[in-house]
């Protein structure tokens, strides 16, 4: 599945209040210790970990409001997504 229906498939399972929003997207690779959220680190993997992909979702006015999709580092296989509300972790979903 690619990334935006992934995306969206959560949203509208998960948050749909927030499901309809302006969303924006950033990709960047990193590492699990780029990760500050703990329950998040502590989900992937650990033959992922050295090397991810990280989709962020974000929309304006929304800086509190995150949504993050962890895929191995080629984006082949999805790992875990969830929204990150002022740095707590709200309903993720692990793939892996």
């Amino acid at each position: 599945m690619s990334v935006i229906k992934v995306f969206r498939h959560y949203m509208e399972e998960q948050h749909p209040h927030l499901a309809y929003k302006d969303w924006k997207v950033d990709v960047r690779a990193i590492s699990a210790d780029d990760i500050r959220n703990e329950e998040l680190k502590a989900s992937i993997p650990v033959e992922f970990k050295k090397e991810l992909t990280c989709w962020v979702f974000f929309y304006d006015g929304g800086a509190s409001n995150v949504v993050y999709l962890l895929q191995d580092k080629q984006g082949l296989r999805d790992l875990g997504i969830g929204l990150l509300k002022e740095g707590e972790l709200i309903k993720p979903i692990s793939f892996a």
